[in-house]
């Protein structure tokens, strides 16, 4: 389910034909406790997974803005900035 709901969801912002079918952002991930660090780590993932398929640095960036507006409906704990 995890895998379809994220294909959708990269689908649809990234402008194809797809409909994101599933929750909002903020209730999909309520209660999960996401982190700062593990949704940069998906981040990480996603731009490696974009780069091996040569998707190119101008489309990866459009994608991982739009999906990076998302974060605070993901993150519940947030990591306190460093000084």
């Amino acid at each position: 389910h995890f895998k379809q709901m994220l294909a959708e969801q990269i689908c649809h912002e990234a402008g194809g034909p797809c409909q994101y079918t599933g929750k909002s952002m903020k209730e999909a991930h309520k209660g999960l406790g996401i982190t700062d660090v593990q949704f940069a780590a998906v981040v990480q993932d996603l731009t490696l997974a974009l780069q091996e398929k040569n998707v190119g640095k101008e489309d990866t960036q459009a994608l991982l803005t739009k999906l990076g507006a998302m974060q605070d409906d993901m993150v519940e704990k947030k990591t306190a900035p460093k000084k």
